[in-house]
Formats: C-alpha cells, sequence, structure tokens
C-alpha cells in the first residue's frame, strides 16, 4: 500500500504521551489478555445483573395489549443504542488511548437524542397501559428514574473496574458514553417493566436518569484518572 492511500492515524497529544509515560514508569505492564478478561468478566456480570432485575421486577402487565412493531422498535433501539455507548467505552486503538473524540461525540450527543426521538415518536402503549394524569406524572416518574438509576449505578461500576489503572486521554467525555450506557441498559429493563405511557413520564421517569448517570460516571473517570496518575508518597 502506498503513502498516499494509508488511511490518518489519530495520534495522542504530547501531554497524554507523557502522562502515558509517567504511568507506565510507575506501574507495570499488564499481562497479555488482561484486557479481554476484565472486559469478558464485565459483561458476564452485567447481564447476569439485568437478568435477575428483570425476573425480580418481571414484565409490564399489558405486555399482550402491546402493538408489536412499536414494542420490537423500542426494544431494538435501546438495545443498539446501549450496545454502541458501552462499545465506544471498551473500545482499545494502537495507542491504547482508547476510542477517538468522534466517536466518543456521536455516542455522548447522539444516543441521548435518539432516546428523546423514539420516546417522542414511538411509544408502546396498549388499551390496558395506565395514563398519568397531570398530578400523577412526578410520583410515578421518581419511581421509575430511581428504579433506572439503582440498575444503573452497579454497571458504571463494573465499567470502572474494568478502566481501573488505564491512562484514559478523555476521561471525562468517556465516563460520560459510560454513564450512558448502563442507563441505557437499565432503561430496557424498566421499559419492560413499565405499564406507563405518555411522553411525560418517559422523558422525565426514563431518559432524565440517562443525564444523571452519565454526569456520574463522567466525574467517576475522570477522578479515577486523576488518582491514578497522581504521585505516591513513599513510606
Amino acid at each position: 500500500m502506498s503513502e498516499q492511500a494509508r488511511p490518518p492515524v489519530e495520534r495522542p497529544p504530547e501531554d497524554l504521551k507523557a502522562r502515558l509515560l509517567a504511568a507506565a514508569a510507575r506501574e507495570p505492564a499488564t499481562r497479555p489478555g488482561t484486557w479481554r478478561r476484565r472486559v469478558a468478566a464485565a459483561a458476564v456480570a452485567g447481564a447476569s445483573w439485568l437478568a435477575i432485575a428483570l425476573f425480580a421486577k418481571g414484565l409490564r402487565h399489558d405486555w399482550s395489549d402491546l402493538p408489536v412493531a412499536a414494542w420490537a422498535l423500542t426494544i431494538i433501539v435501546l438495545t443498539v443504542s446501549a450496545a454502541a455507548a458501552t462499545s465506544v467505552v471498551f473500545r482499545r486503538g494502537p495507542a491504547m488511548v482508547g476510542a477517538g473524540m468522534g466517536a466518543l461525540s456521536v455516542a455522548v450527543w447522539g444516543v441521548p437524542v435518539a432516546l428523546v426521538v423514539l420516546v417522542s415518536a414511538v411509544d408502546p402503549c396498549g388499551a390496558s397501559t395506565v395514563q398519568t394524569t397531570s398530578g400523577g406524572v412526578l410520583g410515578r416518574a421518581a419511581g421509575c428514574l430511581g428504579l433506572t438509576v439503582t440498575l444503573g449505578l452497579p454497571l458504571i461500576g463494573l465499567g470502572l473496574m474494568v478502566l481501573r489503572g488505564l491512562t484514559l486521554s478523555r476521561p471525562a467525555v468517556v465516563g460520560a458514553s459510560l454513564g450512558l450506557g448502563a442507563a441505557t441498559w437499565a432503561h430496557v429493563v424498566v421499559r419492560m417493566h413499565c405499564p406507563v405511557g405518555g411522553f411525560d413520564h418517559a422523558l422525565l421517569g426514563h431518559v432524565l436518569s440517562v443525564l444523571l448517570l452519565m454526569a456520574l460516571g463522567a466525574w467517576a473517570t475522570w477522578a479515577l484518572d486523576r488518582r491514578a496518575l497522581a504521585p505516591r508518597r513513599k513510606p
């Protein structure tokens, strides 16, 4: 392949290379296959957690009344969005610094927009779906919001365990994508359980949790990266 035909390679900035060298000097290299084992273990643990949660909460009572097309589209979009955000977090580039800013930006900005469009255009409701009144929107939304955050927090923890010890080029954006993936996976379970319809409920009870967990993931990953690079005191 000629030099002109080769695709451009994204090179890490100079300050990041200095941080990588400093971190490598303090910590020995991990054994071969460590990254794959971490990701595989987190995937198994996360899938088990969500399966247990879905089994414990059960399916919504109006499952048989829901339109098949709307329900299938909702689950497909949620699953694809969650998988996209999660895969960006766990993608390691040639320099082992993570996904490029383009992929991170598409996940962090594109997936929340897709979720809002989804709940705006497609709301899987049947004749027996509970419709909230103006006085009951906040109460029911708070329950689903709390459940989504509760399910998403352990997934963020699993992601942080995978990322521990690594020097990331964009820790806050990586963490935001991690929180986005965790919230969207949790949203799949909550959507399959929640029998409440309406755009207001979906936005406040389901999608708002995405922003909360994105902010938490961004802060936690940034703090973890700073801690890994902090100079250690000699005993």
